[in-house]
């Protein structure tokens, strides 16, 4: 190796003149390593306090600590430096490290590469188990907040002032699914009700957009592509009623992927894996403020559609049962 390219390499090892070294990152998931290999140059467009988002391309990535949790677009580093990026700062991609401004920020040579899981094994029986078993520990007070009691088989009476005005989306999502799965045509109202709770809800990732993600990632992990594409179309021209931040998930979860939590909740109940079922739900309750049970409230209502096809129509199970 060049003299120039040894001491290259020793400054990058070395990392800031704070003195820390470098971060290393332990994990990408797949479509930030995609991103990473591919795009180059872009602009730190949301920095919090453990994380950040950067925009390589019109692509993004989020670049965090551990407790952010496996995830399709998370880039996470073993440590903070104590310098941390602003909006707007530069970032440029040579080899694997990854540069804020003129500075190496973090190397992930070694990173290992997240994936989900492969969609379980599941049957109408081991369905209707995990449900059972959701409903056993899927709590929903009165007064939360978001989405969460979308999911639940029997919904409060009186409802948040949140859950009214998504009430009409919620619906249409749920006639959608079923429309699809029993060969029926799909309305146009059907779809202007589902866009209208794209952007509903505070937080960075508003609890419609959540809700929207985790249909479509259940409908992923069920193998109906075709259902999924079509809840799709009835989002993908609207996303200009949410932010930037969560059009990247809404659009991440379009490929069938969310948080590692997120597939291991959805997994673990289709499957009937009811000795799971605490732990799951403690781990897809604990992202966000909200935004894992509002997600999960949006698989439960693709996997109690299903369960209801099933059930409504034996002799057509073979066509959708993964066995």
């Amino acid at each position: 190796m060049a003299v120039a390219n040894l001491m290259q390499v020793s400054v990058e090892r070395r990392g800031r003149s704070d003195g820390r070294a470098l971060p290393a990152v332990f994990e990408l998931g797949l479509v930030a390593e995609k991103i990473l290999r591919s795009e180059s140059r872009g602009r730190i467009a949301a920095v919090f306090e453990n994380s950040f988002y950067a925009a390589l391309g019109n692509q993004w990535i989020c670049v965090g600590l551990p407790h952010l949790g496996s995830g399709p677009l998370h880039v996470l580093c073993d440590h903070r430096t104590q310098y941390w990026p602003a909006i707007g700062d530069a970032v440029t991609v040579t080899g694997s490290v990854i540069r804020i401004g003129s500075m190496p920020f973090a190397t992930f040579g070694d990173a290992a590469i997240w994936s989900p899981e492969s969609p379980a094994r599941w049957t109408h029986a081991a369905l209707l188990l995990g449900l059972g078993a959701v409903d056993e520990y899927f709590h929903v007070e009165p007064t939360e907040e978001g989405l969460a009691s979308a999911g639940c088989a029997r919904r409060p009476m009186k409802l948040t002032s949140l859950m009214a005005a998504a009430a009409p989306g919620i619906a249409a999502l749920d006639r959608v699914i079923t429309n699809a799965l029993d060969g029926r045509a799909q309305s146009p109202t059907d779809s202007a009700e589902i866009a209208a709770l794209i952007g509903l809800g505070p937080g960075l990732t508003p609890s419609g957009d959540d809700l929207l993600g985790g249909a479509l990632i259940a409908l992923a992990a069920l193998d109906l592509p075709t259902v999924r594409d079509l809840l799709w179309a009835a989002c993908r021209d609207e996303l200009d009623r949410t932010n930037d931040v969560s059009r990247i998930h809404l659009r991440t979860a379009a490929l069938g992927y969310g948080a590692a939590a997120m597939h291991a909740a959805i997994h673990t109940t289709i499957s009937g894996k009811i000795d799971r079922m605490a732990q799951a739900l403690a781990a897809v309750s604990a992202i966000g403020h909200s935004s894992g049970r509002d997600g999960f409230a949006g698989a439960l209502i693709v996997l109690r559609a299903v369960e209801r096809h099933f059930a409504s129509d034996e002799a057509r199970a073979p066509v959708f049962r993964r066995v």
